[in-house]
């Protein structure tokens, strides 16, 4: 007779489900479900952090930066024929999507409040939102339209309620640059408002044209925004390239570059969460860790045996590392078939008992969670397959990790004594 996995995969099988009834297929159970709830939990608690981050991220690198920056050396006289050659060479490339001129600085804006607000005044072609899908996607426009021709601006949402502003309204913004105690000031119509995942936009970043804002801050070089069809291009890109700019006399910059200590605390963040939350197989690998030193002595009879007629401790250990490596893989496969469909429908799921809410609200007066309050968390979550398979490996680790005490328990067993006793 020939076995599945030979004869330790049957013995392995026979103690989980086999004479002593319900105890051993009850441990495996229960180790199974737990396993398994905390794959779930994981999967879906960093699901919910990918879709906060990545909204960031996403938001930094189409709103308010790009994948590569060029910048002019404002000191040489011929910097605007600069500009125009590097955007005709950066358009040649096949690896880049769209190139944006821009400028950029900080400045003062009143509205029909009292107080003046900091912000980030951005000049960008009027055909922004039209020509970059990205920003489009992301940059959601609450009212009005994206027109900044002839002295329009659009804000962030928050930054015009801080304003006291609306679509329509005209405020002032200021050169804190300039010199003396009259700065230079323009005023502006408010043509939209928008929002988006990143609500440090929201608060402080405006746009309007490139003639805005140099009659605002005065003629100087642009620089130019480069967006990539592949994010991770940018360095060959930079590599290749780097001649011409040397020859120009500019910069470039890649998206690692700027906004490097912001996503490193948000990957820390994600490790740190990470670490924390697996202290649930901790607790999970203790449990095992008891059940299977308790089986060790439970069987020790039917161990002397198999030690009698020929096993070897190497044999015996591997009985109970089989059983380790079940609880571990049962419960990682539970936990995965659990965790990423909810984990990829958490904004679905959320929604939806925000919609029974309201039906129960409607006819039996229970409260309601505001939309808002759900929005503000986050938009959607995201599973990425990276987080899967680091759980699925550290379960099936851990739960591996804690059959080997018993292993060794049962291993270094002795038969003629247990034999002898019986």
């Amino acid at each position: 007779m020939k076995f599945v996995g030979g004869w330790t995969g049957w013995v392995s099988r026979r103690f989980l489900t086999g004479r002593q009834g319900g105890r051993g297929r009850l441990v495996f159970v229960s180790s199974v479900i737990l396993i398994g709830m905390g794959v779930a939990t994981l999967i879906t608690i960093l699901s919910v952090m990918n879709g906060l981050q990545q909204g960031y991220i996403r938001s930094i690198l189409e709103i308010g930066s790009y994948h590569l920056r060029w910048s002019a050396n404002r000191e040489s006289a011929s910097s605007s024929e600069d500009v125009m050659r590097m955007i005709s060479l950066l358009e040649s490339d096949s690896r880049v999507a769209l190139t944006i001129p821009f400028r950029e600085g900080q400045t003062m804006l009143n509205g029909n409040r009292s107080n003046s607000i900091g912000a980030l005044l951005k000049g960008v072609p009027e055909s922004l939102h039209q020509d970059d899908a990205a920003l489009a996607r992301l940059l959601e426009i609450a009212e009005g339209h994206f027109d900044i021709a002839h002295e329009g601006i659009v804000l962030g949402e928050e930054l015009a309620v801080r304003l006291g502003v609306s679509t329509g309204d005209r405020i002032t913004a200021l050169d804190l640059g300039s010199s003396g105690f009259a700065p230079a000031e323009i005023e502006l119509r408010v043509r939209g408002l928008f929002r988006c995942v990143y609500r440090e936009y929201e608060n402080t970043l405006a746009f309007v044209s490139l003639e805005t804002i140099n009659a605002l801050f005065g003629s100087a070089p642009v620089e130019i925004g480069i967006k990539l069809h592949r994010l991770e291009d940018d360095r060959l890109v930079m590599d290749d390239l780097r001649p011409h700019i040397e020859a120009t006399g500019g910069s470039m910059n890649s998206w690692r570059d700027f906004n490097r200590s912001f996503f490193g605390a948000l990957r820390t963040e994600k490790v740190m969460m990470l670490l924390l939350l697996a202290l649930i197989f901790v607790v999970v690998a203790v449990n095992i860790d008891h059940s299977l030193r308790r089986m060790a002595t439970e069987r020790a009879e039917d161990l002397s045996l198999l030690k009698a007629v020929g096993a070897t401790p190497g044999s015996i250990r591997l009985l109970f590392l089989r059983q380790g490596l079940a609880f571990g893989g049962g419960g990682a496969a539970v936990g995965v078939l659990l965790g990423v469909p909810i984990g990829a429908n958490v904004d679905t799921i959320l929604m939806s008992i925000r919609e029974l809410q309201y039906l129960l609200s409607a006819r039996f007066g229970f409260g309601t969670l505001p939309s808002s309050s759900v929005d503000a968390f986050f938009r959607r979550s995201e599973v990425m397959i990276s987080d899967v398979i680091i759980i699925l490996l550290l379960a099936i680790f851990i739960s591996f990790l804690s059959s080997i005490r018993a292993a060794s328990q049962a291993a270094l067993q002795k038969p003629a004594e247990m034999l002898r006793s019986e």
